[in-house]
């Protein structure tokens, strides 16, 4: 087999799509290739790009002697871009390139270090210093130089303008995790969120906004119980918005996920480039991994791989169970279960406590605000939607 399967998988989403070089400059380059002839495709497609050469398998095939690729059978390049490509995991491919690289120069760099130690004829000093400098250049050669720091200067330049999806309560990038005790109603209110915003309603003033597009990623509840759940609250939202919510609100359900997997997180990837989504409502938490999150190593790539997702331009809107436990006033405590991590993560924190009215929930913040928004106080069931704000507490 030529090259691992993301090498493969790289070259044909590249020159299926050339336009996903942008996605992956930085990321990787040819010399992180395993198979140096794949490398120098890799470059000799970039090179095409730089030049605003056509790029498709036929003219890339074509560049191969110019190249210096030799022993790849011709029908190489077709089989590249099969049918298992996902065109816009470029970059997720491009990383699983990266980090196959850096591991082999982990691997060469131990093993130089070990022969080193046990050769007597090395001083250790000097078998150190070389083992730092191997393990110096590795971490350059990772490094994608794009990150740059800006003076403060600059960023005073800035405008300090918010950029809403929903004007007062949620704009572009924000992260809300939204808790509660079982039955409590969070997963109703997190549909009421979804589906008036994308109907062009404010979904706690109810007043007029620009739709919002959403893709929801449920993995507990089936597309049966959505149908029973949102039918009514949909019909009513097309009547008093300016857009149909059953058109602009996208839904796979159902399906448990280990996003911290490359292939299911491309998948999500890939429904957020075809949908173009402001708002991506997902989770609960829980079911978005394989195993329980019992503390910060189980949540980090969790966490790791929402970001990837909210670096779209996304706002993100997740559910979590709570934990069990009471606060020093005997009320449930509202922070997510099993990471201290999941706390200091969103930038809102909000959980339904429920009261001796069941009717009736207070709107608890768990987590101080990084920003202040219209979040409500109290909600109570009913009124013209599932759930009304209001300043009773």
């Amino acid at each position: 087999m030529i090259g691992s399967q993301a090498e493969r998988h790289l070259l044909g989403a590249v020159t299926l799509d050339p336009k996903q070089l942008r996605m992956v400059d930085g990321l990787v380059s040819g010399a992180d290739f395993q198979d140096e002839r794949l490398g120098r495709i890799f470059d000799g497609i970039n090179a095409m790009s730089a030049e605003g050469s056509p790029i498709d398998q036929i003219t890339v095939q074509n560049m191969w002697p110019e190249f210096g690729i030799i022993g790849i059978p011709s029908t190489d390049v077709f089989e590249w871009a099969d049918a298992s490509i996902h065109i816009n995991a470029s970059s997720e491919y491009a990383r699983s390139v990266r980090d196959a690289a850096g591991r082999r120069g982990l691997n060469n760099t131990a093993r130089w270090i070990l022969d080193g130690a046990q050769n007597h004829s090395f001083p250790p000093m000097d078998v150190a210093t070389r083992g730092v400098a191997l393990l110096d250049e590795i971490r350059e050669s990772r490094s994608s130089n794009d990150m740059v720091a800006k003076s403060l200067a600059e960023i005073l330049e800035g405008s300090d303008s918010y950029d809403w999806i929903i004007p007062g309560l949620l704009e572009r990038q924000d992260r809300v995790i939204i808790t509660g005790a079982e039955g409590a109603g969070k997963t109703t209110w997190a549909r009421q969120l979804v589906v008036l915003s994308a109907a062009g309603i404010h979904p706690t003033t109810f007043q007029r906004i620009d739709p919002v597009s959403v893709l929801v990623i449920d993995a507990e509840n089936t597309e049966r119980q959505w149908r029973r759940a949102v039918r009514w609250t949909s019909a009513e939202a097309k009547r008093w918005g300016t857009a149909d919510p059953a058109l602009s609100v996208h839904v796979v359900a159902g399906r448990r996920l280990d996003i911290t997997q490359g292939s299911h997180l491309a998948d999500i990837h890939r429904l957020v480039d075809l949908h173009k989504p402001d708002v991506l409502y997902i989770g609960p938490l829980y079911k978005l991994v394989a195993k329980a999150i019992t503390n910060d190593d189980d949540a980090s790539p969790l966490i790791v791989a929402l970001d990837s997702l909210r670096e779209r331009g996304l706002a993100l809107i997740m559910e979590a169970h709570a934990g069990k436990a009471a606060d020093s006033h005997g009320q449930r405590n509202l922070a997510p279960r099993g990471s201290a991590a999941l706390m200091g993560w969103p930038e809102f924190g909000i959980g339904l406590q429920t009261t001796d009215d069941k009717n009736l929930v207070n709107v608890i913040k768990w987590r101080g605000d990084r920003d202040e928004r219209d979040w409500p106080k109290a909600m109570y069931r009913g009124g013209d939607w599932p759930w009304t704000p209001t300043q009773r507490v």
